[in-house]
């Protein structure tokens, strides 16, 4: 891109497209490295596929609505995966009973439906298709073909919704992008002079209508570089296409194979080789920056870890330096993790995307505070929940003594927060705690008529910040709490803001009552948070250069499509199949519902222990490509959940190792 630019192609016709935002900051301080030295006529365009088709279907609505089924007039309303939820929740809820025999949270069953309409639109097969797929790769009771149907159902009418209301969420975005724009002259016409130079990074980890994009752009573009990974393919499971990825090859007139890794130790890739091999090899030892981490119990294992970090740290490997994966990152890893490193005077930057917003202290604590500001939404607050809150809140303010006020707080008033003068009970808490208490008591005691989220901005600014409580800069853990605030605040805006531009159309949704319409919304979304339903991430994930002396904790599918790097690995539950089989998600099925696949025959136990295998060896090269010094493996013998595991991973080592 840099060289582009300094060779005087105008930076305004450069098109760089990654396949996630994060992706980007490599590319933005490029930019920011040449700038000084002449002043360039625009910047190019960086972006990902659905950045990119956002912004020209909102372009060019006027010219393909009617074509594409839009009923709505107006403006096209964009919803993220959030909003998406709680559409697809209204439709859901008066069927919720017809997935009984699949046991699925009610997340997870919408994550699924609105899955299925994902890849749907970026494979590009009709999404009255999705069921059939489906069916071809079960082989089990015939009630799950009823399964299939009924989601299939959902999704149909879901999307009906979004085409009467011109509500647009990702699925049907990339559909009306790929369908209906991609294939008009005029915008061909548009992009050929809009963009005279692409560079495509990472195409394995990119949809098959991305590759389309690339393909009717080539012959029309002054020049192209595209680049992929061998292995890669990481985002399979969110619609990758890395066949189709490489079959752009042969549309480039020059392919370079660079077959050298500069980033991962060649004593690393051996051993992860000779692991998916299934093989003995001599050179796998040396691939272990250590004999493997054994214990007989999880906690133990943990405790093992954290002793090896201590003393790489100590040896002068920097923390941010250091990774710790596993197949998933639970909260109690996390917080043994960091209670063991803390010792050590180590941090942990722990990275989990899918990780919803209600699971902070500080979210639940204001919520728990809406709802008594609210009493109109009739929303209940147990004694638990309270003193939890009051313990967040308030600096200092420990569990022990937050519940001893939150029992008499809920003994006489269940829905608001009393003054609670009494000064026996104060002493026996501390008197230094009843002014902040009063504080806030008086605070949430007016009337409160703004939309939830300016609520929660106003208490943030008047009461929470202010020093004596939770969220001041002086208070333990105050940044990555009202990093979630901020997070928390931002969802409430968009939930409110969105909701706002669709109702200029009827809802199907129940009005309840005459109160405020904004209050509806704000007891709408504490519902649908509080029910896992709102999960979505508001800012990129953090990585190691964001946090200073902290060992980077994540999962291994994170670690890999955040494309992070690190001097040494931990890998943590080796015996867990985890590291081997893909997540049980009984509605959706990556492979199948991809362009590759030709459902003319059914999904086999074979097809199924290949793509096993496949994405087992792409793992394992994936994460020692990204190791520069060397592996540590750890298990233990019982699992957290008290079971014996021997997984593929655990076993591949042990034949390497002997």
């Amino acid at each position: 891109m840099t060289a582009l630019i300094e060779r005087g192609a105008r930076p305004d016709r450069i098109l760089v497209l990654v396949p996630q935002q994060s992706f980007t900051r490599r590319f933005r301080d490029a930019l920011a490295g040449i700038r000084g030295e002449f002043r360039p006529r625009g910047e190019p365009e960086i972006t990902t596929i659905a950045g990119l088709a956002q912004r020209h279907v909102s372009l060019f609505f006027p010219l393909i609505a009617a074509r594409a089924g839009f009923a709505g007039k107006g403006e096209p309303v964009f919803v993220n995966v959030e909003l998406a939820q709680y559409f697809l929740n209204q439709i859901v809820e008066p069927r919720k009973y017809d997935f009984d025999d699949l046991k699925l949270y009610r997340p997870r069953l919408l994550v699924q439906i609105l899955d299925n309409l994902n890849k749907s639109a970026v494979a590009g097969f009709p999404l009255e298709e999705t069921s059939a797929r489906l069916g071809s790769a079960w082989a089990g009771e015939p009630r799950r073909l009823e399964s299939y149907a009924r989601a299939q159902e959902i999704a149909l009418a879901f999307r009906k919704f979004c085409l009467a209301h011109n509500v647009i969420d990702f699925s049907l975005m990339m559909e009306t992008w790929a369908q209906h724009l991609l294939p008009e002259p005029s915008y061909l016409a548009y992009i050929t002079a809009r963009y005279r130079h692409l560079i495509a990074d990472n195409l394995e980890e990119n949809r098959a209508v991305m590759h389309d994009f690339v393909r009717a752009l080539l012959p029309v573009c002054d020049s192209a570089l595209l680049a992929l990974d061998d292995p890669g393919g990481y985002r399979l499971f969110l619609g990758a296409d890395v066949a189709g990825a490489r079959q752009l090859a042969a549309l480039c007139d020059e392919t370079v194979t660079l077959a050298e890794s500069h980033t991962g130790s060649p004593e690393v890739v051996a051993f992860a080789e000779a692991i998916t091999q299934n093989k003995k090899d001599e050179r796998a030892q040396n691939g272990l920056a250590a004999p493997p981490i054994t214990a007989k119990y999880w906690a133990g294992m943990v405790k093992e870890v954290a002793a090896h970090i201590a003393r790489l740290v100590a040896d002068g490997v920097p923390a941010d330096e250091i990774a710790v994966l596993a197949p998933f990152v639970e909260d109690v890893l996390r917080f043994e993790l960091e209670d063991r490193l803390r010792e050590h005077g180590i941090s942990v930057n722990p990275l989990r995307p899918s990780r919803p917003l209600f699971d902070h202290p500080i979210t639940r604590a204001l919520i728990v505070l809406a709802k008594l500001a609210h009493p109109a939404w009739a929303m209940s607050v147990s004694e638990g929940e309270l003193a939890r809150a009051l313990s967040a809140c308030i600096d200092g303010f420990d569990l022990a003594r937050a519940q001893l006020i939150a029992a008499d707080l809920i003994k006489h008033n269940p829905r608001g927060l009393a003054a609670l003068e009494s000064q026996e009970r104060w002493n026996r808490v501390g008197m230094r705690f009843f002014e902040r208490y009063h504080r806030l008591q008086s605070w949430l005691s007016e009337p409160r008529p703004a939309p939830l989220d300016l609520f929660w901005q106003q208490l943030f600014s008047d009461v929470l910040s202010q020093p004596g409580f939770g969220l001041s800069a002086e208070s333990l853990g105050a940044f990555e709490a009202a990093n979630a605030a901020d997070k928390l605040i931002k969802a409430a805006r968009t939930f409110r803001e969105t909701i706002e531009d669709v109702e200029r159309t009827p809802l199907p949704v129940e009005e309840a009552g005459d109160e405020p319409r904004e209050n509806d919304i704000g007891r709408d979304f504490i519902q649908l948070l509080s029910e896992g339903i709102l999960a979505a991430q508001y800012d990129p994930p953090l990585t190691q250069k964001d946090a200073q002396n902290a060992v980077l904790l994540a999962p291994i599918y994170a670690y890999l499509t955040n494309d992070l790097r690190s001097q040494y690995q931990f890998w943590l539950d080796i015996n867990s199949l985890g590291w081997h089989e893909r997540i049980y998600q009984p509605l959706t099925h990556p492979y199948v519902l991809s362009r590759q696949w030709k459902y003319d025959r059914s999904w086999t136990e074979m097809d199924e222990h290949a793509a096993r295998d496949d994405m087992f060896r792409r793992v394992m090269l994936g994460l020692a490509y990204r190791c520069a010094r060397g592996v540590f493996v750890a298990s233990s013998q019982i699992s957290l959940t008290g079971q014996e595991e021997a997984g593929p991973l655990a076993k591949a080592i042990q034949k390497a190792l002997r």
